[in-house]
């Protein structure tokens, strides 16, 4: 089947529009920059192909080009997982300023103190997500970090969107949990049952 142009130019720009979150969820699946880099540069190689193979013209493709792309990530990534065999590395020193939040990088910047303070929560919550099992830190990173709604998230995940509601309540309380931890190790004074 021949290529069409309007296709590999959507593919094409849906790439680009997309490349930072496609290495935020192989970072948090893979979290190693380097594999991560990788794993992006090879998904990109996958749609080229799929787009001069003919399969880029397939409905969920066509109708869906982000979610297409995403689950294609997503598949690489789990191959470089099954042939690692080896324990996850946990990066949690990786926080750069141009991750941190616009007001706090950008022109308008706040007190010296809220933007240490944001900087400190960035950090921690990038830690703590590291941390976390690869099936709840992948759910945040798409619907949280991404804002993919929950049906993008399914089909990026191939499972029912009942499932990602389920996980992402999991994954948000073991994120809660585990701040609520670490905030109890450096205020021990604190009371132990206390609520937020």
């Amino acid at each position: 089947m021949p290529r069409r142009e309007d296709d590999t130019r959507t593919h094409d720009r849906v790439f680009r529009e997309n490349l930072p979150a496609l290495y935020r969820l192989a970072y948090t699946l893979l979290r190693q920059r380097e594999e991560a880099e990788d794993a992006v540069q090879d998904a990109w190689l996958r749609i080229a192909r799929a787009q001069d193979s003919g399969i880029a013209a397939m409905p969920e493709a066509v109708r869906h080009p982000r979610g297409w792309m995403f689950r294609i990530l997503r598949n690489l990534c789990i191959d470089r997982l099954r042939a690692r065999r080896s324990h996850l590395r946990i990066v949690s020193s990786d926080v750069e300023i141009d991750t941190l939040p616009a007001a706090v990088a950008g022109a308008d910047l706040p007190p010296a103190e809220i933007a240490i303070d944001s900087a400190d929560t960035l950090a921690r919550t990038m830690a703590a997500l590291a941390r976390m099992p690869a099936e709840l830190a992948e759910i945040l990173t798409l619907v949280v970090v991404e804002e993919m709604s929950y049906r993008e998230a399914a089909t990026v995940l191939g499972i029912p969107v009942g499932t990602v509601r389920s996980r992402l309540n999991r994954a948000r309380r073991h994120l809660r949990e585990t701040l609520d931890e670490e905030d109890g190790a450096l205020c021990p004074t604190a009371p132990l049952g206390r609520n937020r």
